[in-house]
């Protein structure tokens, strides 16, 4: 992954979280999370069709039902396993 410029201190975390795109969950754990954006590991292969600058939304726990917003986001860059997202509005 290339290097881009960060907006706001970086947290690590460990925490499980759903990345949500097309229509389907994906598993992943937040690497990292700060206001403006957040490192995930998927558990399997990204999707081929999610591609840099494209939207989705995460979840911050690994159960739908149980959390409290869906966050809106762009791809920001991804490789094989890692996706970073940036926040786009928040929705609550």
């Amino acid at each position: 992954m290339r290097s881009m410029v960060r907006h706001g201190k970086r947290v690590a975390c460990n925490d499980r979280c759903l990345l949500v795109f097309d229509g389907n969950n994906y598993f992943c754990k937040l690497e990292n999370i700060s206001i403006s954006g957040v490192l995930v590991q998927c558990d399997n292969k990204i999707p081929t069709h999610l591609t840099a600058g494209g939207r989705c939304s995460l979840l911050l726990c690994p159960d739908p039902k149980a959390c409290p917003g869906e966050y809106p986001a762009k791809v920001a860059r991804l490789d094989a396993s890692k996706v970073a997202l940036k926040f786009l509005d928040f929705e609550l």
